[in-house]
């Protein structure tokens, strides 16, 4: 938070407006590592936009033209408890 410009080279405009603590900001932030590790492509931090629904459950949304969205589903959960934010990222295979 000490640090806007990571803030804003990390997190989409979106994100940026809920954010708005650390720990979000570092569950927003592992969870994007997540996604880029489960889905095995190269992806920079805006290309990954993980935004809540209406339950508030995060919702990812890649936006690259190395990930197709027809083929492919992917779920986050995201947890941070004090100094520490962890997040898990499963891709689903929907086209089978």
């Amino acid at each position: 938070m000490r640090r806007p410009s990571f803030i804003e080279r990390v997190l989409t405009a979106k994100e940026r407006a809920i954010c708005k603590t650390a720990s979000s900001v570092a569950g927003r932030w592992a969870a994007k590592e997540a996604v880029a590790k489960a889905a095995g492509i190269e992806l920079t931090w805006q290309e990954v936009e993980i935004l809540p629904d209406e339950l508030g459950a995060p919702v990812v949304s890649i936006n690259s033209s190395g990930f197709d969205a027809a083929q492919y589903r992917v779920h986050v959960s995201i947890t941070h408890e004090r100094n520490y934010a962890a997040a898990v990222a499963v891709v689903e295979n929907i086209a089978l």
